[in-house]
């Protein structure tokens, strides 16, 4: 089985929670049982030379986003038996910080298409592309809605988990087609509560949504701790 994990970080290479423990660990235990298990990040400026040491470039592309080609390039490195894909981009990635800045949905966006497009050019379309909380809750999207027709892409089947459903991507609707490049048609996916909502839209497009244990699942369907989505 081949698994591709889509994730906004993973120790070593970018950590700011538990999220990067989970990415980091789990590949490695997937491979460590015969499974093809790679994981792909961005290519944040904050990763230390150490490990940049250890990468090579793979290969370079252009991205359709935001109304325009952007350059794409992909980097690779072993690391604990596992391969980790880098998507670099420096407008969106050479800064400091992980999160927190004002086109945050726009960098992920970028990030989430160029999971997509890199696929055919290294030869690799994963049985289960599994992403992680609202900033690579695109990829499932755009399988489901721009990619699922391709033969190579229609047997990939989708795992979803949420580590902190706090924050969930929302963004205004009027940004839907011009900014994340999703058709009109695919509103009622991604409308929840007047906006956007990212997380919301890959519950719905995931064949399978997981959470970090059994107990935060549960809770989750509470609106005491679903922060809106527990009729999602």
């Amino acid at each position: 089985m081949n698994v591709l994990f889509a994730a906004s970080e993973a120790r070593p290479f970018a950590v700011s929670g538990s999220l990067a423990e989970f990415a980091g660990a789990l590949p490695k235990a997937l491979c460590a049982g015969g499974t093809d298990c790679r994981v792909i990040l961005p290519l944040y400026a904050d990763i230390p030379q150490y490990l940049r040491d250890m990468m090579h470039f793979v290969t370079e592309f252009s991205v359709d986003h935001a109304g325009k080609k952007q350059h794409c390039g992909l980097f690779s490195a072993d690391y604990s038996g596992v391969t980790f894909y880098f998507v670099d981009n420096e407008y969106y990635y050479c800064r400091s910080g992980i999160y927190g800045h004002y086109d945050d949905g726009e960098r992920f966006a970028f990030f989430c298409m160029a999971v997509m497009e890199m696929l055919p050019r290294i030869g690799f379309f994963p049985d289960i592309l599994h992403a992680h909380d609202w900033q690579s809750a695109l990829a499932v999207i755009y399988l489901r809605t721009k990619y699922s027709w391709m033969r190579e892409y229609k047997s990939i089947r989708t795992v979803y988990t949420i580590h902190n459903i706090e924050y969930q991507g929302k963004y205004d609707m009027a940004l839907l087609n011009d900014l994340f490049g999703i058709d009109w048609k695919y509103c009622p996916i991604l409308e929840w509560g007047g906006c956007m909502n990212m997380m919301k839209a890959a519950i719905e497009c995931a064949d399978r949504v997981t959470t970090v244990s059994e107990k935060y699942a549960e809770e989750i369907q509470s609106p005491e701790y679903a922060h809106g989505l527990e009729n999602a």
